[in-house]
């Protein structure tokens, strides 16, 4: 049973959670990242952040921004992943997909360079 007056265990955990974020993020962490290392939605770890008093542009849904579309497609045509994109570009990783074929960008199998090499000829996989 809680003592009157003393923070529930889960409360005190979360409140440690969210200060580490807000540290990560103001340490140049992108929401992506912090999201991951704490199994949160992106949208989750931008409200939490934003409530710890993060300086972060408001984001709702249906709300476009600004990315740089020939710019991220020239990386990803360079070798750059999907995942390192989003994180660089501060973006969902479904979001820069998305750009890309829109953008006609052929998107490379799950498993980079090598996942094509795995594959026999009539797409079945090597054993």
């Amino acid at each position: 049973m809680d003592t009157p007056g003393t923070p529930h265990p889960d409360r005190t955990e979360r409140a440690d959670r969210n200060r580490r974020m807000l540290e990560s993020w103001q340490a140049g962490a992108s929401i992506t990242e912090i999201a991951r290392e704490h199994g949160l939605s992106l949208g989750w770890t931008g409200r939490l952040l934003r409530k710890q008093g993060a300086d972060q542009p408001e984001v709702r849904p249906g709300v476009r921004r600004e990315l740089d579309v020939k710019r991220i497609a020239a990386e990803y045509r360079s070798g750059a992943t999907l995942r390192s994109l989003a994180d660089r570009h501060q973006a969902s990783y479904g979001t820069i997909r998305r750009l890309l074929l829109r953008e006609n960008v052929a998107i490379r199998p799950h498993g980079g360079h090598n996942a094509g090499e795995r594959r026999s000829p009539n797409g079945s996989q090597d054993h």
